[in-house]
């Protein structure tokens, strides 16, 4: 009875996944705009080319994250996050020591690779394997360490930049990289259950089974079988078009402020809809956790869909009410729907390879909604074609998941 009753070891790796939310993807991703004004002003160039690091991160990650998907398949996951974390962080540092942004772009290209390996794709395999029962709420639960780190380090990296400079600011940021995750990584990360003697939590007898053996119980397609599928490239769709426009939606400050709400408003908008949005990432866990992922699916696009089409009719106060609703309900999107639909559709055979794919697409997506959109507000003057758009493409993302997840049933059941 003692043993039951003990803490499984599955909330520690989720515990783990926080912190990294919340210390490495919040300091290369959501503090990066603090730094823009700064180094552009140290370095005397403008604020787009030092902008371009965002895009040679992007270009790194989709060329290598199904090489990473692989690498954490074949090797002990504690030793990949933690060599991932330390060239991070040393870029992080390297940067700082950086004259001019031919270098600064160099090291954002290595910092695309390595960041790959230590952000969504780990935590998703991680937490696949590790936990077979309230799955949802674990992949919704870690992501909320993006929220917590971007309150926590936000101010800090701010005032750090502003008493101290941006290049003694990164080191110190490095820093923090270096000392709170490797020691985590190396301490607390184990690739799976076998390698603590135990089972994944929520697991099946027949899995106690497999897992006493040393080997985790593997179902679905192998990544040969699902490249030979069409299933894969039209999930790799939906995930497209669920990043177009969650891509095209980092706008909302400019389409607000452009329709006359002013930059405050604007702000206070981001702010409200990034509040609902940590409730709404837990709910969306629990709602496929409770309901499965079909119903899921239904919920979190429906969710996206409302949103859109209260960013079309957004001058009324009532719409931009509900946009800031809708769209923080529907922010899981993209942060927690891909991981749990790519375990449901291909199973855990090959589930690294497979996600890697899902998060190149997955970057790529991002990258091409937010340069598209901004073509064609410089095309058109307004964002008149843009919202429809982003409803058509939320909508074709429904039907392809839909149908994806009918099929792989059919195929596993045929199987």
């Amino acid at each position: 009875m003692e043993k039951t009753k003990k803490l499984h070891y599955a909330w520690l790796i989720l515990a783990a996944c926080f912190l990294l939310n919340m210390t490495v993807h919040t300091m290369v991703m959501q503090v990066s705009s603090l730094y823009m004004v700064p180094m552009s002003e140290d370095l005397q160039v403008p604020r787009t080319l030092l902008s371009l690091q965002s895009v040679v991160m992007a270009v790194g990650a989709v060329v290598t994250a199904p090489f990473w998907g692989k690498l954490y398949k074949k090797h002990d996951a504690r030793y990949v996050l933690a060599l991932c974390t330390a060239v991070t962080a040393l870029c992080t540092i390297g940067r700082s020591f950086m004259p001019n942004v031919a270098g600064i772009l160099i090291l954002a290209a290595v910092k695309g690779v390595s960041f790959t390996g230590n952000s969504v794709l780990p935590i998703s395999i991680l937490l696949t394997i590790w936990f077979r029962k309230k799955r949802g709420f674990a992949v919704s639960a870690a992501s909320l360490g993006i929220s917590a780190g971007t309150v926590l380090f936000t101010p800090v990296v701010e005032r750090l930049i502003s008493v101290y400079g941006w290049r003694m600011s990164d080191r110190i940021v490095g820093l923090i990289m270096l000392v709170v995750m490797i020691p985590c990584s190396l301490l607390i990360i184990r690739s799976n259950p076998a390698a603590k003697g135990m089972r994944p939590y929520g697991a099946e007898e027949g899995e106690a089974q497999a897992a006493a053996k040393g080997k985790p119980a593997l179902t679905g397609m192998t990544f040969s079988e699902a490249k030979k599928s069409p299933i894969l490239y039209l999930f790799l769709l939906a995930i497209f078009g669920m990043v177009f426009a969650t891509g095209a939606a980092l706008q909302i400050p400019a389409y607000l402020t452009d329709i006359g709400y002013g930059s405050a408003v604007a702000a206070k908008v981001v702010s409200a809809y990034s509040a609902v949005a940590i409730f709404g990432k837990l709910l969306l866990g629990s709602v496929i956790d409770r309901y499965g992922e079909k119903i899921g699916s239904v919920y979190i696009c429906t969710a996206g869909i409302l949103a859109f089409i209260c960013f079309v009719l957004a001058e009324n106060k009532m719409f931009l009410y509900g946009m800031i609703l809708f769209w923080g309900l529907g922010s899981g999107i993209t942060s927690v729907l891909p991981a749990l639909l790519t375990s449901k559709i291909f199973g855990n055979r090959d589930y690294g390879p497979i996600y890697g794919l899902v998060v190149s697409v997955n970057r790529f997506g991002g990258v091409i909604g937010t340069v598209l959109v901004s073509l064609l507000f410089d095309i058109t003057g307004d964002y008149t074609i843009i919202w429809p758009m982003c409803v058509a493409s939320m909508a074709v993302t429904l039907v392809a998941i839909l149908f994806c997840l009918g099929r792989s049933a059919k195929v596993q059941a045929e199987g």
